[in-house]
């Protein structure tokens, strides 16, 4: 009997061994739907678990590797598209001053202005696409110093002048005290919040004005930038900072952009270990960006 028992549990085992070593040969041929069940044969339970395991965690590198790739073509497919447009108006008005196709002088000049608009625009394309793949890969120095964020914010806003005027806004900062002390690279930051400025007097101009609002609490520095005009669609919001992403349906040269600077933004404060935030209702639109205080502070 004894003997019979033994030969019994050997042949569970070798069986058992069997099928976990067919299950490795179908995971070495690329087949992950296999799942091993977890029997109590000595080691060989745990093995089988760990293989399981393993299957779980091949097939979520290579999903990953899918999105990554399907991710990398979609950003290949827009910037070509968003390329190519100012390119091949730059492309048609050369043409025509190539040809002498222009009345006069004066039209001559007018298509050679147009063009050169054309190009800083595809030059400031061709600089945010490389920023962001920087920033996006990690592959940025923060060169960091101590400084006052509200004088950061006093500088941007005496430099927006002339677009707020433009747009007939005014723009306003509320401060505590003498201001908030901060650890960060402040030409980093500066991109920053350029950016979320500018998207504030360009989707704002309705609100009349712009309130950057500095505060602090126990963890963090936060600046709010606030605007008045039209609220951003629900459905818009989770995909603002995605790269290449427009709330809007347009892709004009007016209020497309690159559709980068929201991504590079994002990508910037998280390099500082910060956050960035966005809600919007009928009544305001706010991007708050919150920065780690300095531990000293």
């Amino acid at each position: 009997m004894t003997v019979i028992y033994y030969s019994l549990a050997i042949k569970k085992v070798t069986s058992y061994f069997t099928l976990i070593s067919d299950s490795v040969q179908l995971l070495s041929e690329g087949q992950f739907d296999v799942d091993i069940p977890v029997k109590n044969h000595g080691g060989l339970g745990r093995f089988a678990q760990n293989i399981n395991s393993m299957e779980e965690q091949l097939k979520s590198l290579i999903e990953e590797e899918k999105r990554a790739v399907q991710s990398k073509n979609e950003l290949v497919t827009n910037v070509s598209h968003d390329l190519r447009t100012p390119l091949t108006s730059i492309i048609g008005y050369l043409r025509l001053i190539e040809e002498d196709q222009y009345r006069d002088e004066v039209e001559l000049r007018y298509f050679v202005t147009i063009a050169y608009d054309k190009s800083k625009r595809l030059n400031r394309m061709v600089n945010d696409l490389f920023e962001f793949t920087k920033i996006n890969n990690r592959d940025v120095a923060l060169k960091r110093i101590r400084f006052n964020v509200y004088e950061l914010l006093k500088q941007l806003a005496a430099q927006f002048n002339p677009e707020l005027r433009t747009a007939g806004m005014s723009i306003g900062i509320k401060n505590p005290g003498d201001g908030i002390m901060i650890e960060a690279d402040p030409d980093k930051l500066m991109r920053v919040f350029e950016n979320l400025i500018s998207n504030a007097i360009k989707y704002g101009k309705e609100g009349k004005k712009i309130d950057l609002n500095v505060e602090e609490n126990e963890q963090y520095a936060v600046v709010k930038v606030v605007n008045y005009g039209e609220a951003i669609p629900a459905n818009a919001i989770p995909h603002l900072f995605d790269r290449l992403y427009r709330a809007e349906k347009s892709r004009s040269d007016e209020t497309g952009g690159t559709g980068l600077g929201l991504a590079i933004a994002k990508g910037i404060v998280e390099l500082h270990q910060g956050e960035i935030i966005v809600s919007s209702n009928e009544a305001e639109t706010i991007f708050q960006v919150q920065l780690p205080l300095p531990m000293d502070h």
